[in-house]
């Protein structure tokens, strides 16, 4: 109870912190990735819309950029510097992009790796890979280790690789799961790379749980979008909601041991708990929606059975707003 009280007690601190920080990105990229697209919109071969614009300004810019550059440096106790913002945002612009090359474009693995490793000899074919390679090439000036990030850089393709299999109809649930981890993992110490302080074996540990955790809230919300597509994620394949609520719980009890066992300042360890579990709680509002639809189907849920609307986790309804506020306060901090 009382761990409930100070978590609601410090709720509107949060919200404050972050519409300061949200203004501040706004405006950061407003005089970066919205000037590129401008430019790149100039002589767009069709190869980039508008759904692709809005994605990198509205989207990735701040999700990447706040939701966890803003929470790390919380944790470390240092403000982002101006280079560590540029690298870092700059990596949110090109993350859409590049997922685009394995959804939707018909590139070889090959020709991907060689875009990463010699980007400055092989800046793309169309506009969609030239911008990502403008992006690419400014995180990579404003990197402490530009080494480290290409190498990150190549995981993260590695791992959307390994993530085709989750067209197969007959992939299990454990390597569903590895993938999961792993494509969220390499995700998050990719961002991290924008950042300067070197990595401890322990914090590599913390970031790679802290994006399993995104990946799986990803996939649950998402679940709609992935079963018509035949995607296989721990969402779509489950029959049993508890199961994916009970491995999504473990998720964030390992993350915050692991968290108090960084060098940081409490302080700073318990703020940055509050704004991750903060973002969490909208995976157990989802958990609670999908949960529900098993009740129509003998108690198992069988995702060809729901529409849309039941699989879809409107956060703007104010029931869910304040079922997420209640999961964040339960949240061990």
């Amino acid at each position: 109870m009382k761990n409930y009280i100070f978590n609601l007690i410090h709720l509107p601190r949060l919200f404050v912190i972050f519409s300061i920080k949200y203004i501040y990105q706004k405006r950061f990229i407003k005089n970066t990735l919205s000037v590129d697209i401008a430019k790149s919109n100039k002589t767009n071969d069709s190869s980039l819309d508008d759904q692709d614009f809005k994605k990198i300004t509205d989207y990735y810019g701040y999700a990447v950029s706040v939701m966890f550059g803003e929470t790390y440096c919380i944790l470390r106790g240092k403000k982002m510097s101006l280079r560590e913002r540029s690298s870092l945002t700059n990596l949110a612009g090109l993350t859409g992009l590049f997922d685009d090359f394995f959804d939707k474009k018909e590139m070889t693995e090959s020709y991907i790796k060689n875009l990463l490793e010699n980007p400055y000899n092989n800046r793309g074919k169309n506009s969609n890979e030239q911008l990502c390679n403008a992006f690419y090439l400014k995180a990579l000036e404003n990197s402490a280790d530009i080494d480290l990030l290409k190498s990150y850089a190549l995981k993260v393709t590695d791992a959307q690789i390994l993530s085709k299999k989750q067209l197969n109809q007959n992939i299990d649930q454990e390597e569903i799961k590895a993938i999961t981890y792993l494509k969220g993992g390499n995700s998050v110490l990719f961002y991290r790379c924008a950042l300067n302080e070197e990595m401890s074996d322990q914090e590599k540990q913390l970031l790679y749980k802290l994006g399993a955790i995104w990946q799986l809230e990803n996939d649950m919300l998402d679940i709609y979008k992935d079963g018509k597509d035949g995607i296989k994620t721990l969402a779509t394949t489950e029959n049993k909601m508890n199961n994916l609520r009970k491995t999504y719980t473990s998720l964030m009890e390992e993350l915050v041991d692991l968290v108090y066992l960084t060098k940081y300042s409490d302080a700073n360890k318990k703020m940055f708990l509050r704004i991750v579990a903060l973002f969490v709680s909208i995976g157990f509002v989802c958990l609670d929606m999908l949960e529900k639809n098993e009740k129509l189907t003998n108690n198992s849920f069988v995702l060809a059975e729901y529409e849309r609307k039941q699989l879809i986790c409107d956060m703007e309804k104010p029931a869910n707003i304040m079922q997420s506020i209640h999961y964040y306060a339960k949240c061990r901090i």
